[in-house]
């Protein structure tokens, strides 16, 4: 721990050194050094992280099932079984963060939302928060992730609209196997056809865009896609969605990817949320 601390404040140090020496013209990268210079290094280097407290939180447990909630938006938000109360804390306190409207993981802004009637696809969805603030106007939730304690959270969660949801827990990829679904396969077998699609897995982006050729093209659709996890995915996946008929838009803000530190290098800041929609639905960026 003290080694990751330390690794940290170098890493802070050697930011604010590179900017005072080669100044950005990109405002919210300003923003992210001006903020480093008096704080911490974080995954989010904004001001905004500052309204959330995690002391504040408050756990509860239910004594029929085991396991430990929060009350997000009215409704009751499962963690993992395995999680302490400490850490759960925390992480719905970096949930909370992350999807405040200026934040570079925010997934949604105020022109770019899951519409009444709209069929989401989660994929990635560990916890479940984006779908848990949209499954009153959704018409369908479907929720992909292999962890098979997040699949016990996510079951629990859902249980009081599981009328609307479907939780496959498969790796989604480009193929279609005992361990990997693709969208379309998925999306044929259901009888489903998407209006909201979001992606948030690390290094598997293209395959899951790969196995969706068939469903991309339906319109109107929104994607957001996360791309702070590699260096290039912003700008790879802006190409590859543009390709495909899309206006890309993105979050505000920037990240640093803090869990690779020891092989980070300039210009360190990352965009966190690509938000795409195809021609019939551009008006909505």
């Amino acid at each position: 721990m003290l080694q990751a601390r330390r690794l940290q404040e170098k890493t802070r140090k050697e930011i604010v050194r590179y900017y005072a020496e080669n100044r950005s013209s990109d405002p919210d990268i300003l923003e992210a050094v001006d903020y480093l210079k008096t704080h911490t290094l974080t995954v989010l280097p904004g001001s905004f992280t500052q309204n959330y407290i995690p002391e504040e939180i408050r756990i509860n447990y239910n004594v029929v099932n085991g396991l430990h909630y929060v009350i997000h938006e009215g409704k009751r938000l499962y963690f993992k079984r395995s999680s302490t109360v400490e850490h759960i804390r925390l992480c719905y306190n970096g949930l909370l963060a992350e999807q405040d409207k200026h934040s570079p993981h925010c997934y949604l802004s105020k022109e770019f939302t899951v519409a009444d009637g709209d069929v989401l696809l989660d994929v990635g969805c560990a916890e479940g928060i984006l779908s848990l603030s949209n499954i009153e106007k959704a018409k369908k939730v479907c929720l992909f992730e292999i962890d098979h304690e997040w699949v016990e959270a996510l079951e629990a969660t859902f249980a009081p609209w599981k009328e609307k949801v479907i939780i496959v827990q498969k790796y989604v990829s480009d193929t279609n196997d005992e361990l990997n679904i693709t969208l379309d396969h998925f999306l044929e077998s259901n009888n489903l056809s998407p209006d909201f699609v979001k992606i948030d897995m690390e290094g598997a982006k293209q395959r899951v865009l790969d196995g969706m050729r068939k469903s991309i093209q339906k319109t109107p659709l929104k994607i957001a896609l996360c791309t702070y996890h590699r260096a290039d995915d912003h700008a790879r996946f802006t190409r590859v969605l543009q390709g495909k008929g899309f206006s890309t838009h993105s979050s505000e803000g920037v990240m640093i990817f803090v869990n690779d530190l020891a092989h980070i290098a300039p210009p360190y800041f990352r965009k966190g949320v690509l938000r795409a929609t195809n021609a019939l639905n551009r008006s909505t960026l």
